[in-house]
């Protein structure tokens, strides 16, 4: 009879009604678990590939990792070109280059608004330039001072491309009046459009030597950005290089300086699995009482079952199966229904236009499924043992005297 012990397991499931026929609790007993295991799935998806999203956006604004100046004194040269050489000389550093960063006020024809002014050196405007949605580049060549101005700042100046914005800087003194702003004109030879909303709205990029011009106060940098071999690996060579700055100088990985961000969406994550993870429980459940009632119905086989040599353990074992078959169904439907939600999404579902990105990101991360089947594939086990003891233990002379 072993081998018959699932075959009887299925058709027990698929007639699971007194008089044989197909059971409405066993229907909705698949769709219970299929929809909540294919909700779960589709959902984590969408918010790993949100996450992802935002991560790139990040790291197309910002360096891997951030070494800068926290000190309110300048730094020597030598200071400087020390710890240029010892970050180059890092293990894991692939890139590093020198950047100004000072506050300013930038002044349109129609607006005033306070802008980061970024001084980039000319090595680095290659990789920025593919973030230049209009215009380009500051040119090297031009008469004026060039600048890349963040497409939400441009937008809230109602300012564009060959536009000039002028620096105010109030540090500035000069005069017989004392304290006399020094404007700085700047045309705008082109827009900056990372996908950060936030960097995009306070970052104007202008050449490196241009921006110590600004500043006014020498050859001074405020730091160096840094890009590791590997973003798993951002945080390690951030602390190696902690480790030889002297003080008034850190070092960031993108990760700590982003922290609030990304901890908020891992929060998001785990509420949002912590709450459908009693969706699938409700469904499992759903089981437990599908076989309940199975065993109630199936009185009379079960006793014809041990009158016929069927040991305890067998029948046990059958529901077991029962349970088993109940599950994988309802896991493969909710694969299907997982697939086809992602797909629409994907395909079809689109942001308004006033967002950077129009198509929903979808990352199917295959640890977090299987763990998700996982998970759900021990509660099924679980929910089939008191069922199956039950029905184990039922006496076959009063089930047949039944």
């Amino acid at each position: 009879m072993l081998p018959a012990v699932p075959l009887i397991a299925w058709r027990f499931m698929l007639k699971g009604t007194e008089r044989g026929r197909f059971s409405a609790m066993t229907l909705f007993a698949w769709l219970a678990i299929g929809v909540g295991v294919g909700t779960m799935s589709a959902l984590l998806s969408v918010m790993y590939g949100l996450e992802s999203s935002l991560r790139d956006n990040v790291l197309r604004a910002y360096p891997h990792i951030l070494v800068r100046r926290v000190a309110k004194t300048p730094p020597t040269a030598e200071e400087q070109t020390k710890i240029q050489e010892l970050i180059r000389g890092q293990t894991g550093v692939r890139r590093a280059m020198p950047f100004v960063e000072t506050e300013m006020i930038a002044q349109s024809s129609s607006r005033t608004m306070g802008v980061v002014v970024w001084g980039v050196a000319e090595e680095e405007w290659e990789r920025m330039a593919k973030n230049v949605r209009r215009g380009r580049p500051p040119s090297a060549t031009s008469a004026f001072v060039e600048g890349v101005l963040g497409a939400e700042l441009a937008d809230h100046l109602r300012t564009d491309i060959k536009d000039t914005v002028h620096l105010l800087s109030p540090l500035r003194r000069g005069g017989a009046l004392g304290a006399v702003p020094k404007s700085f004109p700047i045309r705008i030879s082109g827009l900056y459009e990372s996908g950060h909303y936030d960097f995009d709205k306070q970052y104007l990029f202008v050449p490196l030597l241009d921006a110590q011009d600004i500043v006014g106060k020498g050859p001074v940098l405020s730091g160096w950005h840094v890009w590791s071999d590997s973003l798993e690996s951002a945080d390690e060579v951030a602390k190696a290089i902690s480790g030889f700055l002297p003080a008034g100088w850190e070092a960031q990985s993108w990760t700590q300086f982003n922290q609030a961000l990304f901890h908020s969406l891992k929060l998001e994550q785990l509420s949002m699995f912590l709450i459908l993870s009693f969706a699938v429980l409700i469904a499992v459940m759903n089981i437990a009482i599908t076989l309940i009632m199975h065993v109630s119905h199936k009185r009379k086989n079960i006793g014809v079952l041990r009158a016929l040599g069927a040991s305890a353990s067998q029948i046990q074992r059958i529901f077991m199966w029962q349970g088993a078959f109940l599950g994988m169904i309802g896991m493969g439907l909710g694969a299907i229904l997982s697939a086809v939600l992602l797909y629409y999404i994907k395909n079809n579902y689109q942001f308004p236009d006033i967002y950077y990105q129009t198509s929903v990101p979808v990352e199917i991360r295959p640890l977090s499924i299987l763990m998700i089947y996982a998970v759900c594939t021990v509660l099924v086990f679980l929910a089939t043992i008191y069922p199956s003891i039950q029905a184990s233990r039922l006496d076959p002379i009063e089930a047949i005297r039944e």
